[in-house]
């Protein structure tokens, strides 16, 4: 990738790092985050804090398992169906009324339709007749959303979700389907990449790095 003028490329270790082979959290500098941590040894992290950028900024892997704030779970929203009868209010457009009108949801998001009873530990199950969301190129897919006002959403294809169904969005800062890292052993050797506040690991070591 080039690089510009007023860019500075900069190598693990040179904005900071730090060690632990304890139990024990670790904090990055002031106006920094923790960009890589790398695993000396199997170890099991019981805290890995992502810096939230909720409406804005790639999403990371981490211990939450909230599903409102866990990254990468539940896209940017959700939105419960309050009424599965499809009608053509808008053109010729599918809509669809949702339970309440929720500001988060933008024309141009992608639409999965999910079962209510979906975790954060146990992932998404997604309906069969939800196109695959293919962003680019020549089999482009998915369907989007093409109006928004109030309670109800166009889409750009009929989804038909039931009453124990639910409506997941995405947009090109949230993806859906993770999972909670809550009590995965990260092997020894692999170093993974983010943007984490807070890091605890088991009590085995490790290398934080920090950036910005």
């Amino acid at each position: 990738m080039g690089q510009n003028s007023t860019e500075v490329a900069y190598n693990f270790g040179q904005l900071g790092s730090a060690f632990q082979n304890l139990a024990k959290p670790i904090y990055p500098p002031k106006d920094h985050v923790i960009i890589a941590i790398q695993f000396l040894a199997d170890n099991t992290p019981t805290v890995m804090d992502t810096e939230i950028l909720d409406t804005q900024g790639p999403q990371y892997i981490g211990t939450n398992d909230t599903e409102a704030t866990a990254a990468n779970y539940l896209g940017v929203t959700e939105a419960a169906v309050a009424n599965t009868t499809y009608t053509t209010v808008f053109l010729t457009n599918d809509t669809v009324e949702i339970s309440a009108a929720n500001s988060k949801i933008k024309v141009g998001q992608y639409v999965l339709n999910v079962n209510d009873s979906d975790t954060v530990d146990a992932g998404l199950t997604v309906d069969s007749d939800t196109p695959t969301p293919i962003y680019n190129g020549p089999n482009a897919a998915g369907v989007k959303v093409t109006k928004v006002n109030g309670e109800f959403i166009s889409t750009s294809a009929a989804i038909t979700p039931t009453a124990s169904q639910t409506l997941v969005f995405l947009d090109e800062y949230h993806g859906a389907g993770g999972t909670t890292t809550e009590g995965v052993v990260f092997p020894k050797g692999v170093t993974i990449y983010g943007r984490w506040t807070k890091f605890t690991p088991s009590a085995a070591p490790i290398i934080c790095y920090f950036g910005k």
